[in-house]
């Protein structure tokens, strides 16, 4: 039996939890949480790479939880990568579970399943994709292996020139064409080709046997669905921002009537900032209306929605972060290293989002330096079924507050951690209770080389 090593701290409240400090001995950059060993503890496979290294040290540290829910600061063992795999997912491959670990780069992939206690290579096709090779900072892709055809077998969706190719392990099944963005830049030292590759969401509908795909870019939604996803259908966003600066495109289920409906957010000007969110709720599939259901608009700030299910009705509620782009903002980041974020809530009640804001709250948050960024992050950490916060205050600290009906942040920290302010921070299940965990790394920061675990 292994004896977790937990961070201790002082705490302002006899909130039931464990923390622990993993250090994979290298850089981290990523990393996700899977169930590989079947015992209903996920483990933690952290994704490292030394930048400094020639050849570039690259390998995926597993953490296996023992009985108790705890891990080690030392990883279970360690899966070598070459220095062209920059790229991991998890899929089933062989029909049975748990799913195997694929990495990828752009001459193919390799599988890697988990056998006899040990991770073991069951296949390595090879062919040509945009997935990148040789990459410093590796990233770990979520919800790229679907199941579509319901055969017990995942779909990759793989990046290409003119979209995606679906493929498994066996090889390629089809070329989804979309709306992709590229660009090309020649500079003295070379050429930069960038290509942004649209989001993209799996739905279902009564009459196919296989799921659908829906690709969501700046201006358009395509879908591929019917036999062979042959079938297609387009949607035309209408909205024409002028000088647009920036933009993101969002695609969920908001009010669980299975096909996806969209969120589009375009940003405009520079000193005189102001974002534009159109909501467009599906009537039915492949029909969303001319004009937006729902517009919010920030003038003045940076704004950045999010979708969750803040008060536990199953329903996607449309969170909105704020910083505004303010003198008194520029003063108070400059003088007092803080920045302002404001937080607006509108809940999605009755099939329409609420006209004002059910929530909005006001944070003061520490400025990172460099290339730290602010941790924080929405979980439900206290297993009540509303969505929580998590967020960095102070230099050590890290405080989480819970909803309730009259408030999005109470009033009170409902569990004060001695952990560092500045990372990312992303909520995941390890243990299958009600309560989410909270996983914190730090690219890139002072504490590159670790990464706290709080288990719930």
């Amino acid at each position: 039996m292994m004896t977790p090593i937990v961070l201790l701290v002082a705490l302002v409240s006899a909130v039931p939890h464990e923390e622990f400090v993993l250090k994979p001995g290298a850089p981290v950059w990523d990393f996700a949480a899977q169930d590989v060993t079947g015992d209903g503890m996920a483990e933690l496979f952290v994704l490292c790479c030394d930048t400094k290294s020639r050849p570039l040290n690259k390998f995926v540290a597993v953490y296996e939880a023992d009985e108790t829910g705890g891990y080690l600061a030392e990883p279970t063992s360690k899966i070598a990568l070459k220095p062209e795999q920059s790229t991991l997912f998890f899929a089933e491959v062989d029909g049975a579970a748990p799913p195997e670990l694929v990495t990828v780069d752009a001459e193919g992939a390799v599988v890697l399943a988990y056998r006899n206690g040990r991770f073991e290579e069951i296949a390595a096709p090879r062919f040509r994709s945009l997935y990148p090779s040789g990459v410093r900072e590796p990233v770990f892709l979520k919800d790229v292996a679907v199941d579509l055809d319901r055969d017990g077998i995942d779909e990759w969706l793989s990046p290409a020139p003119m979209g995606y190719d679906l493929r498994n392990a066996d090889g390629l099944i089809a070329s989804l064409s979309c709306d992709v963005v590229s660009d090309i830049y020649s500079y003295h030292e070379g050429i930069r080709i960038t290509h942004r590759l649209p989001d993209f969401t799996v739905f279902e509908t009564s009459e196919d046997a296989v799921k659908g795909l829906a690709f969501l870019s700046d201006e358009a939604a395509d879908f591929a669905y019917g036999p062979g996803w042959a079938e297609r259908r387009r949607f035309v966003v209408p909205l024409n921002v002028d000088e647009k600066w920036d933009a993101d495109t969002k695609m969920a289920d908001i009010n669980g009537d299975k096909f996806p409906d969209l969120v589009v957010t375009q940003t405009k000007g520079t000193i005189n900032l102001k974002a534009v969110t159109h909501v467009y709720l599906a009537s039915a599939p492949f029909t969303y209306p001319e004009k937006p259901t729902k517009t919010f608009e920030a003038d003045g700030a940076v704004s950045s929605p999010a979708l969750l299910d803040v008060d536990g009705d199953g329903d996607l509620d449309v969170v909105l972060l704020k910083i505004p782009f303010g003198v008194r903002n520029i003063i108070t980041l400059f003088l007092r290293r803080k920045v302002s974020v404001k937080v607006e809530v509108y809940l999605f009640n009755d099939g329409t989002f609420d006209e004002k804001p059910s929530y909005v709250e006001r944070l003061s948050l520490d400025a990172p330096d460099g290339r730290e960024r602010i941790a924080y992050s929405f979980g439900d950490f206290s297993g009540d079924g509303r969505i929580d916060v998590a967020y960095g205050r102070g230099a050590n600290r890290l405080v989480i507050h819970t909803s309730d009906t009259e408030r999005l942040v109470s009033a009170k920290p409902w569990v004060t951690l001695s952990l560092p302010s500045f990372g990312v921070a992303r909520p995941c299940d390890l243990n299958g209770n009600s309560a989410q965990d909270l996983v914190i790394y730090h690219p890139g920061g002072e504490h590159k080389e670790r990464v706290e675990v709080v288990v719930f």
